[in-house]
């Protein structure tokens, strides 16, 4: 494991070599010893004496000290040799990164020696710790508790010998402890037992930043819960005791360490990287982590990360660890993650090399170096085809290790908020050509690929060594790592920009009297060190501190502080000392981008740009409607209601008197053209009649569905079976075509789209079957009635709507379906800066059901189709009959056809939904239902709506009532038409059953008591309204069949509104009781409304499907 940035130590500090000289200096590694960065220096120019070695004693020796900003966001990079991550075939890992700080120990420090942390002896002292010369981390009472503690002997240890005098420094990985047996070294302060195992059980100084784990959706619970940032650790005041029971019982006190109160770790599934590499895991980029670094750390910093990892000969059911037949194994037995001691072998260190013939009676996995004939292929001979497998079993498991030298955190300026964004940018890499650093890096910006929005600001810092092997490849002073910046064309140049053309650090072209910027580019690139040496521009000397143009009066530390990014655009950057072409390549690129919302701030403000253009819409259509009083924006159903409530009530009323005379003026013009078109039509059916007709002729459809009747298929039936055949064959489109395109290969994928493909073809033919002014236009060709099902459209509407549900059932099932597949799915970890490019299903692995609804990223795909199937179960239950009909008490109570009605108006909204729910494909099938859309509502705008009043109310046989009106100035209508009649709110059509050439309008109403509009418009007329114009009760049975109940026009004196008022014609003698209109209208009372006219308007149209116009009896007798 090997930290690259902020730059790793692997325990090097100084040494003048490519090899780590103290392995034991602060912690154990388990690297290889050519790892690892020298720590920092900041001496001006060099720590370096006369003979170009290293002096310590030069002022500035190991201080140049990285410095981070609170909030700031720090790039954790490193590589790791045998491989992690999610899915990985070989090993199981975990990758724990934590931090400690200076508030754990008071005196955490990385020394200035190479000596060991505590003392040189094998048991660390006061006196040794306190050296200033030593590193400092895991205080000195943590270590002393870790060797009198007893190591917890429930763990697994195989078949190792453990040093049970170690105390909890004894474990598989260090059997023989610390200092106890054999010479064993400890590794500065650290805790062997806290070091290999995670979540310890002890308290520790370690704080959890995050965990990257092969089985984030197995262990990510565990470990967060775990964690000490929420979970207390206890410790006995009798160090020996490891438990709370052997505490007590021992007269000692069992104490819990408060935690440390943090969020716990982020936990997540990592990106996975090939084993026997040291490289780049994707798209050319490392492994990163990008930790905020918390507002409540503060002062010296140290960073470690721990790489654990295990093979799967651990998994119960491998050939080393089978199954046992009968035996349903749970718990640690079944899961080698809580592998415990039940697997150690009974009699440890005797079975080495020995021949393998199968585990002892405890189910302990592989020995070490076990010898067997693996293949079963002997001859006779015991040990004539024996194979050894390289087993070490204290590595079997191993954790390996990297610490960053210590940092400072920082307050932030006083003139930065805490909402201002700070990303720190550094130089990773040590001096050296590829074969020297290995397996540390060389030189290079980090994160070499940055890309930040305007007004963020840069922490530009690097440190460097005077320590490197002096015999290592590289420009400038031997042994001295320097960087500067400047700024590039394109990446694939050496040549920097003019000042004059610089954008990243300040905008030369927009400001190139800028003395700050051009300060700043300079400092950058020259690093100030005309303020430390006498720059030679004479000297080549490569070793010459004057040579300043190889940087060699810099210093190896350069803070160029917070610099913030202005220009938009693409910047290109390079050190012109380490850039060396065929060597290395010391270059980065910086993005800016221009300030962006996040995906639900974009959601918020195109909901508010929405509103705010429907509002000046709105707006607009007002003082339209305002200012054209003859418009429909101006009717009673579209008019603007801020209308209302701006103007005064007399300029109401003068407002809508003057859309009475203009309408009133449009139909007569209207009839004008009427009669003249009605008496042209007269003349040419006499002509016609003069006329043989020829005989009519069978064409091939007609022939195709006569064929189809004597098969059992009427028209309707063929309909619905052609479109079930379309429907299905479309699903398979969308199955085919989505095979593939599912979550690790989910077949609900492809299912989901089958049916939101079925699902558009529905949509898109739903409506038509409305569209009635296009099908009475349609009409007019000859052939359309023989390839559109338009006799029944409103069968056929039913029909697709079956075929909706369907589909829809299909497609949400399968989605769930998927949506499950995700959530259980490994949660990835994130990439913030976008440098491995992970693919969708990277991005989406693990996410929960509640991220999955709000994913901005497909366009909240699954909240929109939750509040599309709320909506369309809603437009189904309330179309079902006992919705309508109002059969049951719940459909009752909440309206009944009104609610259907109501919902059903929905339509447009959903369609909006549907067209955010699935913008790719949806348009395309709703492009030329659009346009039929369109042209249905110019047919419809051409028609008018009548006033008409009540004639007469026949009671007929059977339940039926028949309502007789007067025909209106100018209405023509044909045989076959409807109207639409409003009573209570409601809307229903009806057939004309009158004749067109007769002088009165009439329809027959069907009014049985189960139809509950019908049957009380009847009583309405033929009971209630009868009864109060004659002022007596309600009778108490009904009038029989037939009876006959005539109703007349009766105007307020000094108005124009009418009232139609009964007078019962159906007495015998047939005389009519007439009634006063002021008793009629004072009888009335709540019943009658004096401000709404008692007149009717009708509409003409094919089908009750369409409301087009306003129809209605407003007031039909009270």
């Amino acid at each position: 494991m090997y930290l690259n940035n902020p730059r790793g130590s692997n325990n090097k500090l100084r040494e003048q070599s490519n090899n780590v000289q103290n392995a034991n200096r602060l912690f154990d590694s388990q690297n290889n010893a050519a790892s690892g960065y020298q720590i920092g220096d900041d001496c001006k120019p060099a720590c370096k004496n006369g003979n170009n070695q290293y002096d310590v004693t030069k002022e500035g020796a190991t201080k140049g000290t990285m410095k981070f900003y609170q909030g700031s966001e720090l790039y954790i990079e490193w590589h790791h040799q045998h491989g992690c991550g999610v899915g990985h075939p070989n090993l199981k890992c975990q990758i724990v990164l934590q931090y400690m700080n200076e508030e754990e120990n008071r005196n955490l420090r990385d020394g200035t020696g190479q000596g060991s942390a505590g003392g040189d002896d094998n048991d660390p002292t006061e006196e040794g710790t306190a050296e200033p010369a030593r590193g400092y981390h895991e205080p000195l009472d943590f270590y002393q508790a870790c060797t009198e503690r007893e190591r917890n002997k429930g763990l697994y240890t195989a078949d190792r010998q453990m040093e049970e005098n170690g105390g909890a420094t004894s474990t598989r990985q260090n059997p023989n402890g610390n200092g106890r047996r054999r010479g064993q070294q400890r590794h500065g302060l650290e805790c062997p037992e806290e070091r290999d195992y995670y979540p310890y059980w002890h308290p520790t100084p370690w704080h959890d930043i995050a965990v990257l784990t092969d089985e984030p959706q197995a262990r990510c619970e565990y470990y967060r819960a775990e964690s000490q940032n929420v979970k207390a650790k206890g410790f006995c005041s009798i160090a020996a005791h490891n438990n709370p029971e052997a505490c007590i019982s021992n007269e000692g006190q069992w104490t819990d360490q408060e935690p440390w109160q943090e969020p716990p770790p982020e936990c997540t599934g990592g990106i996975q990287s090939r084993d026997n590499h040291n490289g780049n895991v994707r798209n050319g980029q490392p492994h990163y982590y990008l930790w905020k670094i918390p507002k409540h750390v503060k002062g010296r910093t140290v960073l470690r990360i721990r790489y654990n990892i295990s093979t799967g000969d651990f998994n119960y059911g491998s050939l080393a660890h089978p199954k046992v037949e009968g035996t349903e194994l749970s718990g640690g037995l079944a899961d080698a993650f809580f592998m415990d001691r039940r697997f150690n072998d009974p009699q440890p260190n005797t079975r080495r090399r020995s021949i393998f013939k199968g585990r002892p009676t405890v189910p302990i996995p592989l020995a070490q170096d076990p010898v067997a004939d693996w293949l079963n292929l002997e001859d006779g001979s015991e040990k004539s085809r024996l194979l050894q497998l390289q087993v070490n079993t204290n590595q079997y498991g191993r954790t390996f290790e990297d610490r960053t030298h210590s940092f400072l955190v920082v307050e932030r300026p006083a003139n930065v908020p805490d909402g201002k964004r700070i990303v720190n940018y550094n130089v990773r890499g040590r001096r050296g050509n590829i074969v020297q650093v290995y397996p540390s890096v060389e030189y290079d910006f980090v994160p070499s690929e940055l890309s930040v929005e305007q007004g963020t600001l840069l922490h530009f810092q690097w440190t460097g060594s005077d320590a490197n092997n002096n015999g290592n490849a590289g420009n400038g002073r031997q042994g001295t790592d320097r960087s500067n910046l400047v700024q590039l064309h394109s990446r694939d140049e050496t040549v920097p920009l003019p000042v004059e053309q610089h954008t990243l650090l300040f905008n030369a072209l927009a400001n190139p009297n800028d003395e700050e910027g051009r300060r700043l580019v300079e400092k950058f690139a020259y690093l100030d060190q005309d303020s430390i040496v006498t720059c030679d521009p004479d000297t080549n000397n490569d070793n010459d501190e004057a040579n300043c143009k190889q940087l060699n009066g810099a210093s190896a530390y350069f803070d160029g502080g917070l610099v913030e990014m202005k220009t938009v655009g693409t910047h290109h950057i390079a050190s012109t000392r380490n850039n060396d072409f065929t060597n290395r390549s010391h270059k980065a690129t910086i993005t800016v981008t221009g300030f962006q919302l996040e995906a639900y701030e974009n959601v918020i403000l195109g909901v508010g740009v929405a509103v705010g253009v429907l509002l000046i819409l709105y707006l607009l259509a007002a003082l339209y409607a305002l200012r054209h009083p003859g418009h429909w924006l101006c009717s009673s159903r579209y008019r603007p209601r801020i209308i209302r409530w701006v103007l005064k009530e007399e300029r109401l009323k003068q407002l809508l008197e003057e859309r009475r005379q203009i309408i009133s003026k449009q139909r007569k013009e209207w009839a004008k053209k009427v009669n003249g078109y009605a008496s042209d039509e007269e003349t040419a059916a006499e002509k016609a009649a003069e006329m043989a007709m020829p005989e009519e002729k069978r064409t091939w459809a007609q022939g195709l569905n006569h064929c189809f009747r004597r098969c059992g298929l009427g028209e309707q039936r063929l309909t619905t079976l052609l479109y079930g055949i379309l429907n299905v064959i479309v699903f398979f489109i969308g199955f085919l075509s989505n095979l593939n395109g599912g979550f690790q290969g989910s077949w609900a994928y492809p299912l989901a789209k089958g049916g939101g493909y079925s699902m558009d073809l529905n949509f898109a033919m739903l409506v038509l079957p409305t569209l009635k002014s296009l099908q009475t236009a349609t009409r007019g060709v000859s052939s359309s009635r023989e390839w559109i099902p338009i006799d029944d459209p409103i069968s056929f509407h039913i029909v697709i709507a079956g075929f909706t549900f369907l589909g829809a059932s299909i497609h949400i099932a399968a989605h769930c379906v998927h949506a499950y597949s995700i959530k259980v799915a490994p949660l990835m970890q994130l990439d913030p800066l976008q440098l491995w490019k992970l693919s969708a299903q990277e991005m989406t692995s693990g996410m929960t059901f509640f991220h999955q609804l709000l994913n901005f990223s497909n366009r909240c795909a699954v909240l929109t189709g939750l509040i599309l199937t709320v909506l369309m179960l809603a437009i189904l239950l309330t179309a079902l009959p006992c919705a309508r009909r109002k059969t049951n008490c719940l459909s009752r109570r909440f309206g009944g056809f009104n609610v259907f009605w109501r919902v059903h108006m929905s339509w447009k909204f959903i369609y909006v939904l549907l067209l955010l729910h699935a913008p790719a494909r949806l348009w395309i099938w709703f492009f030329f239902p659009a346009i039929l859309i369109f042209v249905d509502r110019l047919l419809l705008a051409n028609r008018q709506a009548l006033n008409l009043s009540l004639k007469q109310v026949k009671l007929l046989p059977r339940d039926v009532i028949g309502l007789t009106f007067d025909v209106p100035q100018g209405f023509v209508y044909q045989a076959g038409q409807y109207i639409l009649l409003g009573w209570k709110g409601e809307w229903h059509p009806f057939t004309l059953t009158s004749a067109p050439e007769e002088n009165c309008i009439s329809v027959h109403i069907r009014a049985a008591s189960n139809l509950d509009w019908c049957s009380a418009l009847r009583k309405r007329l033929t009971e209630e309204a009868p009864a109060q114009a004659k002022g007596e009760p309600l009778p108490d049975k009904p009038p029989k069949a037939p009876k006959i109940f005539d109703y007349c026009n009766k105007v307020l004196p000094n108005s124009h509104i009418v009232y139609n008022v009964p007078t019962d014609t159906g007495l015998g003698d047939g005389r009519a009781d007439k009634l006063n209109v002021e008793e009629w209208v004072q009888r009335q009372g709540s019943l009658v409304d004096p401000a709404t006219p008692a007149e009717a308007a009708i509409s003409i149209g094919e089908d009750p499907a369409s409301q087009s116009g306003v129809s209605l009896i407003s007031a039909l007798a009270g």
